[in-house]
């Protein structure tokens, strides 16, 4: 694999040509789909896909993981994780906030007028705990942000105002959060064109 994140970001280029393992003439594939693996580094949310990294192997013998979509994929982990009734850690407010380009200040005025950026810098610190109605909020404006980048993901405002947050770290400060669980499949659009795209569930 690459050696750092940064690098294994850039090592994302929208995917590669799936070569099949070939044992019958002794030759080692250079590239192989994964069948799972954990694109957290990539994403900066705890994210697992399914039939989509490519692992790959160029001509000097290094490694590095590609993963099809990137953008795509940046988008749909935040949208999918709007749903989960478990309350944002720190660090996925500030990864949410940066991949929806928002600045400290400008994230806090989308939030409110009267919302000070380092109140926002509290909560993505967890110097302060956000409230209830701010992640909310929060979570609609990252929807309402990235859905149009994640076609394949459902999006229903209603369901997030209904949503009832629950903090399970009051309980177990050893709990860790679900990760997003994301296939790269073919989707029909409504307009009848079939695209790719990020999807929460495996289609059979």
């Amino acid at each position: 694999m690459t050696k750092n994140a940064d690098e294994r970001r850039a090592a994302s280029t929208g995917g590669l040509r799936v070569v099949e393992c070939s044992e019958e003439d002794g030759e080692t594939a250079r590239e192989r789909t994964l069948p799972i693996y954990d694109a957290t580094v990539f994403v900066g949310l705890r994210t697992t896909v399914y039939e989509a990294a490519t692992e790959h192997v160029d001509d000097d013998g290094e490694e590095a993981i590609e993963l099809p979509k990137m953008d795509e994929l940046l988008a749909s982990a935040p949208v999918a994780r709007r749903m989960s009734p478990v309350k944002l850690r720190g660090h996925e407010i500030k990864v949410m906030r940066r991949i929806i380009k928002l600045t400290l200040a400008e994230l806090a005025k989308k939030l409110d007028e009267r919302t000070a950026a380092e109140t926002v810098s509290r909560w993505e610190s967890e110097a302060q705990p956000m409230g209830s109605y701010a992640e909310k909020l929060l979570r609609l404006i990252v929807c309402e942000e990235l859905t149009q980048n994640a076609p394949g993901i459902q999006y229903n405002a209603a369901s997030i105002t209904r949503l009832s947050i629950s903090d399970p770290w009051r309980a177990d400060t050893n709990y860790e959060v679900p990760p997003i669980e994301l296939w790269f499949l073919p989707l029909v659009e409504q307009s009848g064109d079939i695209i790719e795209a990020w999807d929460e569930k495996k289609v059979a």
